[in-house]
């Protein structure tokens, strides 16, 4: 798939001419990395906006007793580094590979060009933006909830990004709801025997996200 094919999967692309899209595709820069491998630290200078081409990262921030929090997980056709585009000089958090990954590089400085010069880019940015911290803030307020609750929130958003089928193993699922790896162990085991999802080796898949819903409104 060609660089500029990979754009156009993109909405904020859409309305971007053929000719524009290959002005911008000139300050691009496509980057491999292996499973467990940093794209950046936290705290390091915010430098490129990334689009995942293949594979999918998490971001992690370190919590002040020592714990990784996983903030998000970004899968293919997906964008991520925008937070630092209004005013932050630092990536606010750890990426990390969970799987071979291929992503794009394209200069921060570069970004905010586009964002000025394109209103569409700038509203769609803002938009995504909005969706992360509406994610985050629901996180919070599910810290306080049962632990199955706090999953079942979770998986629904997940699907919104990656579809009916999570490409995440438990371990990952359990670091992201705050519990411990058999905890979430014992919870996968009550969803598939209710019929809710199944899991493989690497994989859940989600059979009916309303179901999930309609579950997590019951508790």
């Amino acid at each position: 798939m060609s660089t500029k094919s990979f754009l156009s999967t993109f909405d904020i692309f859409k309305k971007i001419s053929t000719s524009q899209l290959g002005e911008i595709e000139k300050k691009m820069v496509e980057k491999k990395f292996a499973k467990g491998e940093s794209l950046f630290f936290e705290g390091d200078p915010a430098e490129n906006v990334w689009f995942v081409k293949e594979g999918h990262v998490k971001a992690v921030v370190h919590t002040a007793d020592g714990k990784d929090l996983t903030l998000c997980m970004v899968g293919s056709n997906s964008m991520f580094g925008t937070c630092c585009c209004f005013g932050g000089g630092a990536y606010p958090c750890h990426t990390v590979a969970e799987t071979d990954t291929t992503v794009v590089a394209y200069p921060m400085t570069e970004f905010l060009g586009l964002l000025e010069k394109y209103p569409e880019i700038s509203k769609a940015v803002v938009t995504q933006l909005s969706k992360r911290l509406r994610q985050s803030k629901d996180m919070q307020t599910f810290e306080q909830e049962s632990v199955e609750k706090r999953i079942l929130h979770l998986l629904v958003g997940l699907v919104s990004e990656f579809g009916n089928t999570i490409p995440l193993t438990r371990r990952e699922i359990a670091e992201m709801a705050g519990t411990t790896v058999e905890t979430c162990i014992r919870t996968f085991s009550g969803l598939e025997k209710e019929g809710l999802v199944f899991g493989t080796r690497g994989k859940i898949t989600v059979k009916n996200v309303q179901d999930l819903i309609n579950r997590q409104d019951e508790i």
